[in-house]
């Protein structure tokens, strides 16, 4: 009876220390995220990305190189940029803790993080820090929202490239016996690999120069070369830019239909003639019941508005019987 006392006074002494320690960690995290979501500290980022960006540029000249100081200090600056990009990271790893990992942008961000630290003393691989670059297209919603729309369209996209891939290997096959055995002045069609590689160029335009050598020897080569440009420059790329426009509109077209949540919960109504009710507090916790509470608060907005709605159809219906009815009698009048 004297051990049980003995535990049950532990656990009590236990649990309050233990709910006050937890609430100081959930506080600490809301701190956090509170910081470093900042439109102003995100904002902050952004310029030290670009400026990062451009330091790394400058640094390539010849007179970062040939002054040990003053490659020391661009060394000493990145240095600085990257422990700042970490202790965000590292915030944002506290606020959202092991969801960090399961937001793609978010895991992008840790990545690049990591393997900054990870190939910093490696002398050749260093070179591919300007890949930190890229944590602009987390930051910037309109390289986010054309991130996205080229996955959207990855089905489809895939499709096209077969077709391409096909209509190359057709091509590829039929320059090299055509023109195979051909003088030229480069090896373009001696094998399937070299004439893949000669399609390739065509495809950027530059193709004018060797479709007149290949003419000077047979009169008709312009049909092949003419042919493959007018179905890959002009068909089957002008289907791919229709695709990404396609996709970027559909998500422009999604981003419109998305609830206003922040306006929700400012108490502000789309509805010019729906008047607000009494504020209610948006529950605190995850994001995801803020967004499942503007939800339901759009949803309670929306329907009365409907009610509204049917009511001044009711209206109108009572109007225009009472107008039909008061012509039928001025009419029996007369």
């Amino acid at each position: 009876t004297r051990t049980s006392s003995m535990t049950l006074l532990l656990h009590e002494s236990v649990r309050p220390s233990f709910k006050k320690a937890v609430n100081e960690c959930n506080s600490l995290r809301l701190i956090c995220g509170k910081i470093v979501n900042h439109p102003r500290v995100r904002t902050l980022i952004i310029l030290l990305i670009i400026i990062n960006a451009i330091m790394m540029g400058v640094a390539t000249f010849d007179f970062v190189d040939d002054n040990p100081k003053v490659s020391q200090a661009f060394e000493m600056t990145d240095l600085v940029f990257l422990v700042i990009f970490t202790v965000e990271l590292a915030m944002q790893l506290v606020y959202h803790g092991y969801k960090l990992f399961l937001d793609g942008w978010l895991f992008f961000d840790f990545v690049i993080v990591v393997l900054s630290w990870s190939l910093s003393q490696l002398q050749i691989i260093r070179a591919f820090r300007i890949f930190r670059a890229l944590r602009l297209i987390t930051r910037v919603k309109v390289m986010k929202n054309l991130i996205t729309a080229l996955f959207d369209i990855m089905p489809r996209l895939g499709a096209v490239t077969a077709l391409l891939a096909l209509i190359f290997y057709i091509y590829a096959v039929l320059c090299t016996n055509l023109f195979g055995e051909l003088e030229l002045s480069g090896d373009y069609f001696v094998r399937l690999d070299k004439t893949l590689m000669t399609l390739f160029e065509m495809m950027t335009m530059s193709w004018a120069r060797l479709a007149r050598e290949c003419m000077d020897q047979i009169w008709w080569a312009w049909l092949p070369f003419v042919t493959f440009i007018m179905i890959t420059g002009f068909m089957v790329f002008n289907l791919i830019i229709a695709i990404v426009c396609d996709a970027v509109s559909a998500l422009e077209h999604k981003e419109d239909l998305r609830p206003d949540v922040r306006g929700i919960f400012s108490g502000e109504s789309s509805d010019a003639d729906v008047q607000p009710e009494k504020e209610q507090i948006p529950p605190s916790g995850d994001d995801d019941d803020a967004i499942i509470y503007g939800l339901e608060r759009r949803a309670e907005t929306l329907s009365k508005s409907q009610d509204d709605t049917q009511k001044l159809l009711d209206l109108l219906v009572d109007q225009i019987n009472l107008l039909q009815r008061s012509s039928v009698t001025v009419m029996n009048d007369s």
